[in-house]
C-alpha cells in the first residue's frame, strides 16, 4: 500500500497530527421556484422572467385578461395567484412563422447620397431575436436580418449604422437628428483632443467634433408618422383641429416658432400637447461604447435598447465597420449629419435632396423638368379571342383568351395591366371614337387564370362596349405614365403647368423640394425676363397629355373622375403676396420663343424645359474674399479675411463652414471645415492687405480653407464657398411609426380550441431551443412547472409539461386536466352518460367507448413523462367583479407545494387536511362536488380529485402521478419528489468531485458524503432504507479507463398512507382482559 503523501512528507523527528473529517453532512437547500407556463397579449415572450411580486407583474403582463380567460387561457390570474406564496418565474409563449413581421426602418446616417427609404422594410419578427437558448432582442440578428454588410463601407449603400424597429405590441413614432448643442455642450471638442493625438480611430477624422456623432431619438406614443407612399405623408392632420398647426402636408413636422430660433420651439410645444406622450428622449452617440468622462457608455444600443422592454424601441448599429480599417467620418454611406459630401453630390452627382434620420429637403437652388407626354402603346391583335361584355355587377368586362405557348402583343398587353385603386394608379384602355370623343377608361380589376386574362373598367361616364375595337387597343400603364405639360385651358383656364403621377416634377413636390414661393424666371426673345412667384398644389387630374404642344386633340379626358391621376399644379403669380396671375404667355412650356432662365439671370434652358429656382436650395453660397495665406502671409492655411461690407456677411458666423476640399469626380469626397472663430472690425495695419480705409472679418477655422480663383491676374477674384450645417437649414422633420408587432386573433391568440393551444405551447415542444434551454439545469434553476391553460382533452393530455419535466430531471409539472363544463360538452369522446350528466366512469376510460370515439383521453404514458407530472380536477370556483367563475386549479395548488417547504419536508405529500387545503384570493368552492364513486374512478386514473369536505373547504386528495400505468413507486407524488431531491443532492457531491482521480480513497469519499446525505433524508421519513455503491465492483477496469465513475444509489422511497382503514371488533364482556380474542 502507498503510503500516505502527508506522512511521507515528514523528515524531522517527532510526534504529529492529522485530523480527517469525515463526518460531513450535505445540506442541499431546497428549490422551490416555479415557472409558470402560459399566453399573454403583452409583456417578453419565449424566456422567462423573474417576477417578485404583482405590481411588477402587472407592470409587465398587465392585469387579468378576462377576455383570454373565455378562451381557456388563465395566464395572468393564475401568475396573480402563485404570487401569493412568493415570486415566480413567468414564461409567455409565442409561437411565430416566417410570415409574422414588423417594420425596421434604416436610416441613412450621412447626408449623402440620398438612398434612405423613409417607408422602411417588413421583416420576419422572430429574427430580430437571438433563438439560442431563451429568446433576446440581438442587435447582430437584427442586422443579419435586415441584411446588413458587416464587412465593407459602401457610398451607396445606408450601411445600417442606425437601424430602428418596434418590438412591441403598441405603435411608436420616432424623430431622429443631430443632437441640439444644448445636449452636448461638452462633447464640443475635436476628435483629436478627445483621444488624444495618438489615438485617434481609424474610422474618425481628427477635425471632427465629437458632438457631430450623436443623435437625439424622441420616442412617440401612437402614430404620428408620414405615409411615405404618397406626395403628401402628413395630408391627414390638415384637418385636425390640435394637430394641423404643427405639420405641413408633404415636409412633416414644423422645428421651430419663428425661423430665427436657435431651437426646436415648435416641436417642443408639439410635445407639450396633452394629447402627445412623449415616451422617451436620447441623447446618445453613434460611435460603439463611447464612454463619457465619468465612465458612461453613451452608445445608442445602450441607452436605448436598455428601455425595449417599456417602449419597444429596439436599434442596432453595424458596429464591425467600426474597424478603424476605412473611414466612416464625412463619407458618403458612413456618418455625415454636417453635410461634408454636399459639396462634391451637387457638383459630380444628380442628388438634389438631402434624406438622412428625420431630416428631408432640397440642396439644390436649381431644379428643371422636361416637358413630357404620355402618349400610350397601340397593339393588334394577332392569334387571342377577345370578347367585350357588360357583366351583370356593372362596368366593361374583356376576356382575352390565348393558348398558344407564345403569346401575341394583343394578350401580353392585357397581362402587363394592373387595377386603379382610389388610392392607387394603375392602367388606362382608350376608347375608339372620333377626337375630342376618345376618352381613357381606367382599369379597375385584371385576374389571369391559365391561358385566359379577364380585364374589367369602370363603365362611369356612359362608357359602352361598343366604344372599343377588339382588334385594336391603345393602353396606358401606370409605370407609362410621366407627362409635364402646360394644362389643357379646359382643366385650368389660367397659366399653370402640370406635373402627373410619375414625372419628377411631381415626386419633387411630394418631397418637399418644390416649395410654394419658389421662383421661375420667362424670357421671351430679347425681352426682359420675367419673375413668377409659384404656388405649387396637389390635383387630381383627369387628362392625359399624349403629345405636345397642349391642344384639344392631344389631351385626352379620363373617364371616371374617381380615378383622376394624383398631379401637381404649378400656379405662377406676378407678385409674392399671389395676388396677381402671371399670363399664360409668361409661363409656357408650348412658346419655341420663350425660355425659363437659370438663378445666374442670365443661363436660359431650351424652350421645353421648365426652369424653378428653389428657395431651399440656398444650404451653400460662394463668398469673395479679400486674401488668404497665399496673398497675405500673416495668415495661416485655416484662415481668410471676409471685408465687413460682403452681402453675405450675415451668414460668416461660429459654426457655419467653409469648404475644407471639394472632392473629385473619380468619388473622392469633399469636406467642410468648421468656423471656429470669426473676429471684426480687423483692420489693414493688421493685416496689409485689407484695402485702406475699410475693416474685414478674420476667420479661423478648424482646418485649410480651400480657395478657387476666378478670373486672370491682375483681376483675379478670390472665393471660397460656405456652408451652413444640415440641421440649420432644415425646417422639418419626418416622424417615422413604426407599428410594432400585431397579434393576429386568428393565429397567435388562444381561441378555446385544443389545437391551437398546443400551437401556443410548441415553443415548449422537445427539440426546440427553447426545450434545450428550459431543459438545461445549468442555465436555469426551477422546481415546479405550473399549467394555467384548460382544454386538454387529448391522448397524452398536455404530455409538453411531463415531457419538459421528464427531459430536465429535477422538475414537477403542476398541471389542469380539463374542466367538467369541457368534459360535458365534449362530444368526441363522449363523457355523459345515458340521463345526460357527467361520468366519471367515462373520464378514466377515456370516452364512453361504445360510441366508437376518434380521440381517446388519457394522461401522458411513462415514455411520455407520466411520473414527473399530477393532474388535479375539477376547477375551482373563484369570486370575481360580483360574481362566481370557474378557474384551473394548478396555480392554487403550487402554492400548497411551496407552502410545505416552511412547515414539512421538500417530499411531504400535498393532499388531505394538513397540506392540502387550497386557499387563495376569492376561491369560495368547486366547479363539481366530487363523491366517493367518482374518485373510485378517477384516482386510479391518474387524477387528483379536490373534494369540498365541510369544516376545511376544497381540499386535495389524492397523491398520484400521471404514471397509474404501469403501477410503480412512482406512481406516487411524493415519491417522485424525494427521488428529485435526492438526485439533486448527490449531483451537488459529484460535482465536487469532477476532474478529480477515480481512486479507492476519493471514491470513499463520495460514498461516505452520499450515505451521511441519504441518512438525513432518511431520519426525515424520505426513504425506508438506502445503499450506496462506489467500490471496484461498479468501478472496474474498464469503467476506470474510459475515465468514468460510477456511483450506484438504491432506495426504498417512504409510501404514504392514501387508504386508512379502521377496523373495530366488538367482543364479549371479559374477552379483553381474558386474553379470550384474536
Amino acid at each position: 500500500m502507498a503510503l500516505d503523501p502527508k506522512i511521507a512528507s515528514l523528515k524531522a523527528a517527532g510526534t504529529y497530527r492529522f485530523e480527517f473529517d469525515k463526518s460531513q453532512v450535505v445540506s442541499i437547500p431546497a428549490n422551490q421556484t416555479r415557472l409558470i407556463v402560459g399566453f399573454s397579449k403583452r409583456g417578453p415572450f419565449n424566456t422567462p422572467v423573474f417576477v417578485p411580486d404583482t405590481a411588477f407583474f402587472k407592470q409587465v403582463y398587465g392585469d387579468i385578461d378576462r377576455n383570454l380567460e373565455r378562451k381557456d387561457s388563465f395566464f395572468h390570474r393564475s401568475c396573480l395567484a402563485a404570487l401569493e406564496r412568493g415570486p415566480i418565474l413567468a414564461l409567455n409563449l409565442l409561437s411565430l412563422t416566417a410570415t409574422d413581421k414588423v417594420n425596421a426602418v434604416r436610416f441613412a446616417t450621412s447626408s449623402t447620397p440620398d438612398i434612405q427609404s423613409n417607408i422602411g422594410e417588413d421583416k420576419e419578427y422572430a429574427k430580430f431575436y437571438n433563438r439560442d437558448k431563451f429568446w433576446f432582442p440581438s442587435t447582430s440578428d437584427f442586422l443579419t436580418n435586415v441584411g446588413a454588410d458587416t464587412t465593407t463601407l459602401s457610398p451607396t449603400s445606408v450601411n445600417d449604422l442606425l437601424d430602428i424597429t418596434n418590438l412591441g405590441q403598441n405603435p411608436i413614432s420616432v424623430i431622429a437628428k443631430k443632437s441640439a448643442p444644448t445636449n452636448v455642450l461638452q462633447y464640443q471638442v475635436t476628435v483629436e483632443d478627445w483621444y488624444g493625438a495618438a489615438n485617434v480611430p481609424g474610422f474618425l477624422n481628427k477635425d471632427s467634433l465629437i458632438s457631430d456623432f450623436f443623435v437625439d431619438i424622441f420616442v412617440l406614443e401612437g402614430n404620428f408618422g408620414g405615409d411615405f407612399s404618397t406626395s403628401t405623408p402628413y395630408s391627414r392632420f390638415q384637418a385636425d383641429p390640435i394637430y394641423q398647426e404643427y405639420f405641413d402636408p408633404q415636409r412633416g413636422l414644423k422645428r421651430k416658432l419663428i425661423p430665427g430660433d436657435s431651437t426646436d420651439t415648435k416641436m417642443q410645444e408639439f410635445f407639450n400637447e396633452t394629447s402627445v406622450t412623449l415616451q422617451a428622449t436620447y441623447t446618445a452617440c453613434l460611435i460603439p461604447d463611447f464612454v463619457d468622462l465619468l465612465g458612461n457608455n453613451l452608445f445608442v444600443e445602450k441607452l436605448v435598447n436598455a428601455d425595449t422592454a417599456s417602449t419597444g424601441l429596439f436599434v442596432t448599429v453595424n458596429e464591425d465597420l467600426f474597424s478603424g480599417d476605412f473611414m466612416i467620418d464625412g463619407v458618403p454611406g458612413g456618418i455625415d449629419m454636417v453635410g461634408h459630401g454636399l459639396e462634391a453630390a451637387q457638383e459630380f452627382s444628380s442628388q438634389i435632396d438631402v434624406n438622412f434620420l428625420s431630416y428631408s429637403g432640397p440642396v439644390v437652388s436649381d431644379v428643371s423638368y422636361n416637358r413630357a407626354s404620355t402618349p400610350g402603346t397601340t397593339v393588334s391583335n394577332s392569334a387571342s379571342t377577345i370578347t367585350i361584355t357588360t357583366p351583370t355587377g356593372g362596368g366593361i368586362q374583356f376576356q382575352v383568351t390565348n393558348a398558344n405557348a407564345t403569346k401575341d402583343a394583343i394578350w401580353n398587353a392585357f397581362d402587363s395591366m394592373t387595377a386603379n385603386t382610389t388610392s392607387i394608379v394603375g392602367s388606362f384602355i382608350k376608347t375608339t371614337g372620333v377626337a375630342p370623343a376618345d376618352m381613357y377608361v381606367p382599369v379597375t380589376s385584371k385576374q389571369t387564370v391559365g391561358n385566359t386574362i379577364t380585364v374589367l373598367l369602370s363603365s362611369v361616364g356612359g362608357i359602352l362596349t361598343t366604344d372599343f375595337n377588339p382588334d385594336i387597343i391603345n393602353y396606358i400603364n401606370e409605370t407609362d405614365i410621366n407627362f409635364v405639360a402646360d394644362e389643357f385651358p379646359l382643366a385650368n383656364p389660367v397659366a399653370g403647368i402640370v406635373g402627373s403621377y410619375g414625372s419628377t416634377l411631381y415626386t419633387q413636390f411630394g418631397n418637399g423640394t418644390l416649395t410654394d414661393g419658389d421662383e421661375a424666371l420667362f424670357k421671351i426673345g430679347a425681352a426682359t425676363a420675367l419673375p413668377s412667384f409659384l404656388v405649387f398644389n396637389a390635383a387630381e387630374y383627369g387628362f392625359f397629355h399624349t403629345a405636345a404642344a397642349t391642344s384639344a386633340a392631344n389631351t385626352i379626358a379620363i373617364s371616371d373622375s374617381d380615378y383622376f391621376l394624383p398631379s401637381v399644379r404649378v400656379t405662377p403669380y406676378e407678385d409674392a403676396s399671389y395676388a396677381t396671375l402671371t399670363p399664360h404667355s409668361e409661363f409656357t412650356l408650348d412658346d419655341p420663343t420663350g425660355n425659363f432662365i437659370k438663378s445666374d439671370g442670365t443661363t436660359a434652358y431650351a424652350n421645353t424645359i421648365l426652369g424653378i429656382q428653389t428657395l431651399k436650395g440656398s444650404n451653400n453660397l460662394t463668398i469673395d474674399i479679400i486674401g488668404d495665406s497665399r496673398n497675405e502671409p500673416l495668415l495661416e492655411p485655416n484662415q481668410v479675411l471676409i471685408s465687413t461690407t460682403s452681402p453675405e456677411k450675415a451668414d460668416v458666423i461660429v459654426g457655419n463652414y467653409l469648404v475644407n476640399t471639394s472632392g473629385t469626380a473619380a468619388g473622392a469626397p469633399s469636406r467642410l471645415t468648421r468656423m471656429n472663430v470669426v473676429q471684426g472690425g480687423v483692420t489693414p495695419s493688421q493685416y496689409p492687405i485689407i484695402p485702406a480705409g475699410t475693416t474685414a472679418l478674420l476667420v479661423t477655422c478648424q482646418s485649410e480653407v480651400e480657395v478657387v480663383d476666378v478670373g486672370v491676374a491682375p483681376n483675379t477674384v478670390f472665393k471660397v464657398e460656405l456652408y451652413r450645417p444640415v440641421d440649420k437649414w432644415i425646417d422639418y422633420l419626418n416622424i417615422f411609426e413604426l407599428p410594432g408587432f400585431s397579434l393576429d386573433p386568428s393565429i397567435h391568440v388562444p381561441d378555446g380550441s385544443n389545437s391551437r393551444q398546443n400551437e401556443v405551447l410548441s415553443p415548449i415542444l422537445g427539440g426546440t431551443n427553447l426545450y434545450k434551454a428550459l431543459t438545461d439545469r445549468e442555465t436555469i434553476n426551477f422546481r415546479y412547472v405550473v399549467d394555467t391553460f384548460g382544454n386538454g382533452i387529448e391522448a397524452n393530455c398536455k404530455a409538453v409539461y411531463t415531457n419538459l419535466c421528464m427531459g430536465r430531471k429535477n422538475a414537477f409539472a403542476i398541471v389542469n386536466a380539463p374542466s367538467a363544463k369541457d368534459f360535458k360538452k365534449n362530444i368526441d369522446p363522449n363523457f355523459s352518460d345515458a340521463t345526460g350528466g357527467l361520468s366519471s366512469k367515462f373520464i378514466s376510460e377515456g370516452g364512453n367507448l361504445a360510441l366508437n370515439p376518434t380521440v381517446r383521453y388519457s394522461l401522458p404514458s411513462a415514455t411520455s413523462g407520466g411520473s414527473w407530472g399530477g393532474y388535479y380536477y375539477p376547477f375551482l370556483t373563484v369570486r370575481d367583479l360580483g360574481k362566481n367563475i370557474s378557474v384551473p386549479p394548478a396555480a392554487y395548488v403550487s402554492n400548497n407545494y411551496i407552502l410545505k417547504y416552511e412547515n414539512a419536508l421538500p417530499w411531504s405529500i400535498v393532499a388531505g387536511v394538513r397540506r392540502g387545503v387550497i386557499g387563495g384570493n376569492g376561491v369560495v368552492g368547486l366547479e363539481i362536488n366530487l363523491d366517493t364513486d367518482d374518485r373510485y374512478y378517477l384516482e386510479p386514473f391518474g387524477l387528483n380529485p379536490i373534494v369540498f369536505q365541510s369544516g376545511t373547504g376544497p381540499t386535495i386528495f389524492a397523491n398520484k402521478t400521471a404514471q397509474q400505468v404501469p403501477k410503480s413507486a412512482l406512481s406516487s407524488i411524493n415519491v417522485r419528489e424525494v427521488v428529485i431531491y435526492i438526485q439533486d443532492g448527490i449531483d451537488a457531491i459529484l460535482k465536487n468531485y469532477l476532474f478529480e482521480f477515480n481512486t479507492a480513497q476519493t471514491r470513499l469519499e463520495i460514498k461516505t458524503l452520499a450515505d451521511n446525505f441519504l441518512s438525513t433524508v432518511q431520519n426525515d421519513d424520505g426513504v425506508y432504507d438506502y445503499r450506496n455503491i462506489m467500490d471496484e465492483t461498479n468501478n472496474t477496469p474498464e469503467v476506470i479507463d474510459q475515465n468514468v465513475g460510477i456511483l450506484d444509489t438504491y432506495i426504498e422511497p417512504v409510501r404514504g398512507m392514501e387508504i386508512l382503514v379502521q377496523r373495530t371488533t366488538i367482543l364479549r364482556t371479559g374477552a379483553i382482559s381474558t386474553g379470550n380474542f384474536q
